[in-house]
This record gives structure tokens, C-alpha cells and sequence, in this order.
């Protein structure tokens, strides 16, 4: 007599099913939102997803880094070693992938727009304002698009789109997505770094701010 052999689901099946699921949900809502949009002559629509996707690329870079940890120390220069940084890096970084260099123009925005700052500058200091969230938050909804911060309106969330939680922690929108649509969120606000399926958080922080950065030319 021979006995049945009982076959096992192994853990990793699960998480390699969730990873291709959540490839799956961000390629099926990227096409649902693009199909819905009015085509424009220079394909705008389709640059600016390219743009976003490449903030995020550049943020994923900077996280999978086994060496980081986290450190809000400041330095003169204002940028941190490589080994150390915050929630604010993950942005900079970010945008390092579409050449642009946020501190720079965050610098600018603040010497030119003083009175903007107010709440949240005393007085500039280059070397940590543009590490520093609730400065974020100024200068994105002086500068970006800002959008919804309902997180089921799932068509108006973007890779590359920067989200902001209570203005004290900031993160850059990722193209996986949960069961639900939800996009997951590439952040440093503990080590280590990750790319989490926390856009609405475990520990209850409300986003604050949702925004996109205009397409460059």
C-alpha cells in the first residue's frame, strides 16, 4: 500500500505571488488611467509617468543600500555621507534620477519667497532646509502639482509622486501596489530603509500632502 504524498504551499510562494500581483496592479492602473486621459500632440500624459517612474528608480537605488542607516545628524555642505540618512534623502535622491537638484532650487524658493517660508523657516540655513519636511511641504505646494491625499482614489497615484504624512515624515510613491490598489510607498523613517506597503500606515499617521513634479523640459 503506498501512501499520498501531501504537498506543501511554501511561504515564498506567497510572497513571489504578491510580487508579481502588485507588478500586474500597477501596469493594469497605469493603463486604466493613461486610456482614460485625452491624448495630447507630445504625449505629456505618457513623459510625465516616465518622469515620475524615474524619481522612483532613483529612490529604490538609494534605499538598497545595506550600508544606510539612519541619522539626522547635520553637516555642512548639507548632503549627508552615503552610509546615513532620513525620509527627506529618500526625495533628494530621487530626484537626482531626472537631474534635478531639489536642494538647489529649494534654496532659491526660500531666498525668494521669504515671507512663503515664515512658518517654517526662522532663518535659511542651506545646509539642512531642504531635509527638513515641513519645508518640503512649502516648497511642493508652492512648485508641484498637488493632488488628492485620499489613498482609495488609487487612478491619482502615481510612481515618483511625493507623499507627505502629519508634515513631519515624507515619502516617494512606488509602482507596486497591494491587493487593494493602494500604491506602496519607498521611505526611510526607520532602519531599515524599505519599500512598504504603508501608504496608509499601521501607525495611524494622516497624509498631509500628496504632490507631482511638473514635467522638465
Amino acid at each position: 500500500m503506498t501512501r499520498k504524498r501531501k504537498y506543501r504551499i511554501k511561504p515564498r510562494f506567497f510572497i513571489i505571488f504578491a510580487v508579481i500581483l502588485g507588478i500586474l496592479l500597477g501596469g493594469a492602473v497605469w493603463l486604466l488611467q493613461h486610456e482614460t486621459e485625452t491624448a495630447e500632440p507630445d504625449d505629456s500624459g505618457r513623459q510625465q509617468y516616465l518622469q515620475g517612474f524615474s524619481i522612483m528608480m532613483a529612490a529604490k537605488v538609494y534605499i538598497s543600500n545595506e550600508n544606510l542607516r539612519y541619522d539626522g545628524s547635520y553637516f555642512g555642505g548639507g548632503y549627508p555621507p552615503e552610509d546615513i540618512g532620513v525620509c527627506t534623502d529618500v526625495v533628494w535622491k530621487g530626484f537626482k534620477g531626472i537631474d534635478v537638484s531639489l536642494k538647489d532650487l529649494v534654496d532659491r524658493d526660500i531666498a525668494e519667497n521669504r515671507k512663503s517660508y515664515s512658518n517654517v523657516v526662522e532663518i535659511p540655513d542651506p545646509n539642512i532646509d531642504f531635509r527638513l519636511v515641513p519645508v518640503l511641504e512649502v516648497f511642493f505646494q508652492r512648485n508641484a502639482e498637488v493632488l488628492t491625499t485620499d489613498p482609495d482614489v488609487i487612478l491619482a497615484w502615481q510612481p515618483g509622486d511625493i507623499v507627505t504624512f502629519e508634515s513631519s515624515h515624507v515619502a516617494v510613491v512606488s509602482n507596486f501596489r497591494n491587493l487593494w490598489g493602494r500604491p506602496y510607498i519607498i521611505q526611510h523613517g526607520k532602519d531599515p530603509a524599505a519599500e512598504e506597503d504603508r501608504l496608509v500606515a499601521s501607525d495611524g499617521m494622516e497624509i498631509s500632502g500628496h504632490y507631482r513634479w511638473p514635467l522638465t523640459e
